[in-house]
């Protein structure tokens, strides 16, 4: 007898069977109940999740002889044969195939005849985002006079290449991915109904470790069964999918606990020696992290931290985050790992801001500083409106060298002047830099007030200096005519 896989024996043969996709099937039967039915259908969604499956039991809804409450009854001779896919009123169509102008044509030139055997056609394309655009142009003309008995379930995983203007004339049904809790319901059905033994916490593990659509999970549950010679355990899915066993996970997360690092960097050497993937492994320590942090914070304990260790906790998850999108760019990630494993050796240096307080350790916030400036410099204000002092100072903030030099700096207003002063060489080249800014900002003009730098004589002069002053000391009220500086 030949061997029928899951994913086949299992698929959905009615409206009650399907999983995960309760508003598609309500909308379909109520369509069938009123009479509603369109002439055409957009089914967007991954892989798996039961798009061409609902196709193909809305065809036999359709054109099923002995319908029970707008489900098809299984039994009749054009139900089989579309579940066999040999009915003659069916046409299933992959685009990535069959995606030019040409197959398309021919579907337009078969929608003029009747129905064989039942009530309508159905054309189902399959990954009708692939078809070329002349494609599509041909498919929008017979969708816009689409002529009666005719209809059409366009599928697909990839809504947005689909032209608007075909989109507009169809019905679009989006499927969702199923949840994790019913996944499990139908994996566990499966089983049931094959009589095969299984832990309840390997079927967890298969849907915790997997992502995919039913058909996906059903496939992988077949591959797992048959790996572990027809009982489904634990241990054989942790083989199978390469998952690290929880112990390594829990005497890694038991290790960082008791600020044991060293035995922890071992335990990873151990893991890559045994043939694991240290990526897998490092998930599920972050996925462990983020259940034991929200044990703490729920139920104030979880396996292995408790809640006098939730800031580290946060803060290990943090650091690990980093870590694992880091090893990415790596082809050996362990030495990533073990390093972000001994960073941890640093947690006690790190302390909340209220012991730093009590410690007697003085935080102070820029905010902070720019309040003391001001205050600092108010003494050495006259007469000058706080919104033009605060304005001023607030620009020489963001200036260092000013900011540093404020207690150096007095502003005066006089009329509709502001008088910068100060008596320190450096601030002043700083100040005038800063003029025309100052004046932008204040709406005012601004004049700088600073020590006059005095020439040094040159040598010249100084022996003009030498000579002729003490003759006018000699004589008061003296005149130079003429002077002629003569080298040596």
């Amino acid at each position: 007898m030949t061997y029928e896989a899951f994913s086949r024996k299992y698929r959905p043969r009615s409206f009650s069977e399907v999983v995960g996709q309760e508003y598609v099937v309500k909308t379909l039967k109520n369509a069938l109940r009123l009479n509603r039915i369109s002439h055409a259908y957009i089914f967007s969604g991954q892989r798996g999740v039961g798009k061409t499956t609902i196709a193909r039991i809305l065809t036999k809804a359709l054109n099923c002889k002995n319908p029970v409450d707008f489900e098809p009854c299984n039994q009749c001779e054009n139900c089989i044969e579309i579940e066999k896919g040999s009915f003659p009123d069916m046409y299933e169509i992959d685009a990535a195939s069959n995606r030019g102008i040409d197959d398309i044509r021919s579907i337009r030139d078969n929608v003029g005849y009747s129905p064989i055997k039942g009530n309508y056609k159905v054309y189902i394309i399959d990954e009708v985002h692939m078809l070329t655009k002349e494609a599509f142009n041909a498919l929008l003309k017979t969708l816009e006079e689409p002529p009666p008995k005719n209809i059409f379930i366009l599928a697909t995983t990839e809504l947005y290449k689909i032209p608007d203007t075909i989109k507009s004339r169809c019905q679009i049904f989006i499927f969702k991915q199923p949840t994790k809790s019913q996944i499990k319901h139908y994996l566990e059905s499966i089983l049931k109904r094959e009589n095969l033994p299984y832990e309840e916490e390997a079927v967890d593990l298969l849907v915790e470790e997997f992502e995919g659509g039913m058909r996906d999970f059903a496939s992988l549950l077949d591959q797992a069964v048959t790996f572990s010679d027809g009982k489904l355990t634990v241990s054989s899915v942790e083989e199978l999918l390469g998952i690290i066993p929880k112990s390594y996970i829990k005497q890694t997360l038991q290790h960082i606990k008791n600020s044991d690092l060293k035995e922890a960097v071992k335990l990873i050497d151990i893991i890559e020696t045994q043939g694991y993937d240290l990526n897998i492994f490092w998930k599920q320590l972050i996925d462990k992290l983020h259940h034991e942090l929200l044990s703490i914070t729920l139920n104030q304990k979880g396996d292995i931290f408790s809640q006098e260790d939730e800031k580290k906790v946060i803060y290990i998850l943090s650091l690990f985050n980093k870590a694992f999108i880091e090893s990415k760019t790596l082809q050996n990630p362990k030495s990533v790992y073990q390093l972000y494993i001994l960073k941890l050796k640093f947690l006690e240096y790190i302390k909340p801001v209220e012991q730093l307080i009590k410690e007697g350790i003085e935080i102070t916030s820029i905010s902070k500083q720019t309040e003391n400036k001001t205050t600092e410099i108010t003494e050495k204000t006259e007469n000058v409106e706080p919104d033009i002092k605060q304005k001023i100072i607030k620009m020489m903030m963001s200036e260092p060298m000013l900011s540093v030099s404020l207690n150096q700096i007095n502003i005066e207003e006089i009329e509709d002047k502001v008088i910068l002063k100060t008596e320190n060489l450096s601030v002043a080249a700083l100040l005038e830099k800063k003029i025309d800014e100052i004046k932008k900002v204040i709406g005012k003009d601004v004049l700088l007030n600073t020590p006059k730098i005095e020439e040094k004589p040159t040598k010249k002069s100084k022996k003009r200096d030498n000579s002729i002053d003490k003759v006018l000391e000699l004589f008061p009220g003296s005149k130079i005519l003429k002077y002629e500086d003569k080298e040596e």
